[in-house]
C-alpha cells in the first residue's frame, strides 16, 4: 500500500470551460466575464487543494469468467462485468486506488451558492472535477511506471458506476483500501465524501 501526498497539480483552463458548458465544438463562447472568473478561481482552488492518493497492489488468487468474480489473496472478492473481467484474462494483480482533493474547495463551492456567487461555485466546482481527474490521472501514471519496471503490462483503468461496472462495488474497494488515512470514507448510497475524491 502507498499514500502519495504533497501533488502540485495543473489545471486545464480549456477542460474548466468545457465543464462549464463552453468547448471548442460549440458555438457559444464564452465572454470575458466568465473567462475572468474562470481563471481567478482556477488560482483559488490552488490554494484550496489537498491532493492525496492511497493505492494497493493485491495478487489475484483465482478469476471465474463465468460468474465475473475475482477472489483476491487477501480473502476479498470482486465482481466485474463480462466486458471488465474479459480484460483480466491473464492478469496476475490488481490495483486499487484512491485519490482526493480534500473538502475545502467543495465547502467553498457551498459558500459561493449560498451567498448567491452562481457563476464562481460553478467555476470553481468545474476547477476541483478538472483537479481530481488529474490527480487520479497522475496516480495511475506511477502505478503503471512502477508495473512497468516489473516488467508488467496494464490494462486500462475502471471505476465503480462507469460503464457497465456496478456501482456498489465502491463498498469492496473501500473493505481493501484503508481510505481513512487520506481522509476519505462512503456513505451508505455509496457516495464518494469528500465528493472531489475517485476511486479505481
Amino acid at each position: 500500500m502507498k499514500i502519495i501526498k504533497n501533488i502540485k497539480l495543473k489545471i486545464d483552463e480549456d477542460e474548466v470551460l468545457r465543464y462549464q458548458g463552453y468547448s471548442k465544438k460549440k458555438v457559444k463562447n464564452p465572454d470575458q466575464s466568465i473567462l475572468q472568473i474562470t481563471e481567478e478561481e482556477i488560482n483559488r482552488g490552488y490554494n484550496l487543494f489537498k491532493p492525496q492518493g492511497i493505492y494497493s497492489s493485491t495478487k489475484i488468487k483465482q478469476i471465474s469468467f463465468s460468474d465475473g468474480r475475482v477472489d483476491l489473496k487477501n480473502g476479498f472478492s470482486l465482481n466485474f462485468s463480462n466486458s471488465i473481467i474479459n480484460l483480466l484474462k491473464g492478469t496476475s494483480y490488481l490495483v486499487l486506488g484512491v485519490v482526493t482533493i480534500g473538502s475545502s474547495l467543495e465547502n467553498k463551492v457551498s459558500e459561493f451558492f449560498t451567498q448567491g456567487e452562481y457563476p464562481r461555485a460553478i467555476a470553481l466546482d468545474a476547477v476541483g472535477t478538472v483537479a481530481v481527474e488529474s490527480l487520479s490521472r497522475y496516480i495511475r501514471n506511477l502505478v503503471c511506471q512502477e508495473a512497468k519496471e516489473q516488467y508488467f503490462k496494464t490494462t486500462r483503468y475502471f471505476s465503480p458506476g462507469y460503464g457497465d461496472w456496478d456501482i456498489g462495488q465502491q463498498k469492496d474497494i473501500f473493505k481493501v483500501i484503508p481510505t481513512n488515512k487520506i481522509g476519505v470514507s462512503l456513505t451508505e448510497s455509496c457516495m464518494i465524501l469528500p465528493r472531489k475524491s475517485l476511486s479505481w
